[in-house]
């Protein structure tokens, strides 16, 4: 009987291959078998009959391999068993020919313009060749572009390449998330040329012809630095003169003392503070010029946790997500990546439990997974095990162990600094620094006590400050190590050209308008998962309504009634509502940024929109605001006869609710401009008191400030002066005082009109104080 079907086994089940359309094996809903597995492509390749039989056609970027040939097309004769994806962690099918009627015949397929081929394939590096048929060439994400880039990183239509009448190439992106580039720089149209390195997400092509070379950063990179010094004042360095040179899936501990410039050392070697002399190589390409393009293949772990603790871990996570994704890419495609990510950290039993419940070692393996969600090939922390006991510290070792080795096929190169010594035998280079950034040691863990000549790590610290740091760094200059770890690695980098200087800011990956509606959900997710503080916003209002009611007499803001009687309830109650509203404003706000400023800080390297925070902060904490403020004001005033004659609405309880809800908004800006200045959440309440004292004496409610000299030119700057001028006009409190009336207090439209005016000036201009101190806060990019 003649050989006509196919079956394609998989973990016990069997799929008779249709005839008559392509087959695609892959992972997602878009694939015939669907593989859920992180080396398997979207489409990792496709089975269809031809005139020539049965035949199986690799389109992934990880590769299908036949043992341990990587295949390109394969005709199947016989059964076979391919491995999807490189590593011994990779899934594998089995295709089965079957003995059957002979099929009927296939319908030709249409013309590919690029039919991928894999010409080579070394560690860390999927190279594929397109070749060129077609005059334009579409890359992206989805299956159906003429270059797929399987990649979250990539966008659904990333670019496209077209051949100009005078034969030339242009690349124009097509509004892609995170750009596109040609030689380390963005750009949205340029010719391009032989020379020219185009990069798409964690993929570089490059035409070479008639083909387009395609080749993907899959981890295994190269990593290097050469002469770094940094240099603060006139003569003080930080860093002096700091090279080595790492290999792919490396694992690098940097230790010293305090003041050896270790953090220096990391954000020279990350990119966010450049060194002022000196070049960092990413696999060969200066780290420094194209760090709009590589800063996504770099992850940052800092010392202070940079997830929120009130979520949980895959909240959390979700969240992140959504920030670094382009806008294009699907839901269920960044929830796949989340899942693999935690079952990479091994945080699957506590995926759905709130970071502030994990341990030590749990919470910075959170912070790992974050930085992991776009696959970084570069992985540095600073202090990963500072404050953990021994045995939370060895295993946090053992997780960067595995992270760098990858036994998924998914490794990368780690960077740890760290002042615990206890397991740096897990790690396959050690790195030395003495006080003044000097390099004092440079090679295996296990020759460097051998090279200080002590017998343990404490007397090599002991060693580092007894003697002086130019002089470890001659003496190393001068060693074998120096010539074997050192000199003879980095001898044969290239030179790298100099590189104009100038201020950067990450690029966003999304529009201002998605990242406010992230941070808007997720900052409501955090007053609602911190049931402290949520119960602490509702409880204010009431309880300060119920201070408001203790004000003595029967007049309330009625002034003829408090004239008849001859009480002052209407100036004491007024003073109140104001007061109470400034403190629920500055209260709610004056530790917002400065307790997640690490979480603005990484979130703004990777292109989180500075205006998008902002506006997320001034949204969510106005409309709390403002919902205390009406809920204090209506409890407040509720049994008191209202103002007697309204100036603009026809009703005085509105407009006095409106004064307190102007004061409570802008107080509550000025904490944000307090939160965004400090740098230490403990020094915002002697502030708070401050703000609300300043508040109380140049209000006008107290005494009089109208006349003072200088006096009263401050109380222009106070919210709480113009505040108090909106309630006194409704309420017409001039009648009421003894002494001379208040210019600002009459009671006209005019008056009310002029207060509202200028506390919208001052709103402006406070927002415009707390961007600029925001501002301060960016990565130092030169």
């Amino acid at each position: 009987m003649a050989t006509g079907g196919l079956e394609v086994r998989h973990a016990g089940g069997v799929v008779r291959v249709p005839v008559g359309r392509p087959f695609v094996i892959g992972r997602g809903p878009d694939a015939d078998l669907d593989l859920p597995h992180p080396r398997v492509s979207r489409r990792h390749a496709v089975v269809e009959h031809t005139a020539e039989g049965w035949t199986l056609t690799d389109r992934s970027a990880n590769g299908t391999y036949l043992g341990e040939d990587r295949i390109t097309v394969l005709r199947l004769e016989r059964p076979v068993v391919v491995r999807l994806g490189r590593g011994s962690g990779a899934t594998t099918v089995e295709l089965h020919p079957v003995a059957g009627a002979p099929p009927p015949p296939a319908s030709p397929a249409p013309l590919v313009p690029s039919a991928p081929t894999v010409v080579h394939d070394q560690p860390g590096r999927d190279t594929t060749v397109h070749i060129v048929t077609s005059a334009r060439l579409t890359i992206g994400r989805l299956p159906d572009n003429d270059v797929v880039v399987d990649d979250l990183l990539a966008s659904r239509r990333h670019a496209v390449l077209e051949r100009r009448p005078d034969g030339a190439w242009e690349l124009r992106d097509l509004g892609s998330g995170n750009g596109t580039f040609v030689n380390g720089t963005r750009t949205a149209r340029a010719l391009v040329t032989p020379a020219d390195l185009i990069g798409v997400g964690r993929t570089m092509l490059r035409l070479q012809g008639d083909r387009l070379v395609a080749v993907v950063d899959s981890g295994d990179v190269a990593f290097a630095a050469h002469g770094l010094s940094v240099t603060v004042g006139q003569d003080k360095k930080l860093l002096d003169d700091v090279s080595f040179s790492l290999p792919g899936r490396c694992l690098l501990a940097i230790v010293g003392p305090s003041g050896a410039g270790k953090s220096t050392l990391l954000r020279a070697l990350t990119g966010s503070r450049p060194a002022d002399q000196g070049h960092v190589r990413y696999d060969g390409r200066d780290l420094y010029a194209g760090y709009d393009e590589l800063r996504h293949r770099i992850g940052l772990v800092p010392q202070d946790d940079v997830l929120h603790p009130q979520l949980t871990v895959r909240r959390a996570l979700r969240f992140a997500a959504r920030l670094r994704f382009p806008d294009d890419v699907p839901a269920a495609d960044r929830e796949r990546r989340l899942e693999e990510v935690i079952a990479e950290l091994g945080l699957t039993a506590q995926a759905d439990q709130r970071i502030d419940t994990l341990s030590g070692g749990q919470r910075k393996r959170t912070s790992v997974a974050l930085e992991l969600l776009t696959k970084p090939s570069l992985l540095f922390l600073d202090e990963p095990t500072s404050g953990l006991d021994p045995g939370l510290d060895r295993s946090v070792m053992r997780t960067l162990r595995g992270l760098a080795d990858g036994a998924d096929g998914a490794g990368r190169t780690v960077v740890v600094v760290t002042h615990s010594v206890l397991n740096l035998d897990v790690c396959d280079l050690l790195l030395v620094l003495a006080p003044g950034g000097h390099v004092a040691y440079f090679g295996p863990p296990r020759e460097a006590l051998g090279y200080f000549g002590e017998r343990d790590f404490a007397d090599m610290f002991l060693q580092l400050d007894r003697v002086p740091g130019p002089v470890l760094a001659a003496r190393f200059r001068a060693s074998a190590q120096h010539h074997r770890y050192v000199a003879a690695p980095t001898a044969a980098l290239p030179p790298v050209p100099e590189r104009p200087g100038q201020p950067r800011t990450a690029p966003r990956q999304q529009s201002r308008l998605t990242q406010l509606g992230v941070l808007c959900r997720r900052y409501l997710a955090v007053i609602a998962a911190d049931r402290q503080y949520a119960l602490f916003i509702v409880l204010l209002p009431l309880v300060l309504s119920l201070l408001a009611r203790l004000v003595p007499g029967t007049a309330g803001l009625s002034s003829t009634t408090a004239v008849a009687e001859r009480s002052g309830q209407p100036n004491q109650l007024l003073l109140v509502l104001v007061l109470g509203g400034a403190l629920m404003g500055i209260a709610a706000s004056i530790r917002e940024v400065v307790k997640e400023r690490a979480v603005y800080r990484r979130e703004r390297a990777i292109g989180l929109s500075l205006g998008a925070y902002l506006t997320s902060k001034v949204l969510v904490l106005g409309v709390v605001a403002a919902v205390q403020a009406a809920v204090f004001t209506v409890l407040s005033l509720v049994g008191h006869p209202a103002p007697d004659a309204p100036v603009v609405f026809g009703s005085g309880v509105l407009e006095v609710l409106l004064a307190v809800v102007a004061v409570t908004v802008l107080t509550m800006v000025v904490g944000l401009v307090i939160s965004a200045f400090i740098d230490n959440a403990d020094r915002g309440m002697p502030l708070l008191v401050l703000v609300l004292m300043l508040q109380l004496v140049v209000s006008g409610g107290l005494f009089p400030v109208h006349g003072r000299a200088v006096l009263e030119q401050v109380a222009w700057l106070v919210p709480s002066r113009w505040a108090y001028a909106m309630g006194a006009s409704t309420v017409d409190l001039n009648p009421n005082v003894r002494g001379d009336p208040d210019p600002l207090w009459e009671h006209t439209a005019g008056s009310w009109l002029l207060a509202v005016g200028v506390l919208a000036a001052q709103l402006v201009v406070l927002l415009g104080v707390a961007a600029w101190l925001l501002r301060r806060q960016d990565p130092v990019r030169r």
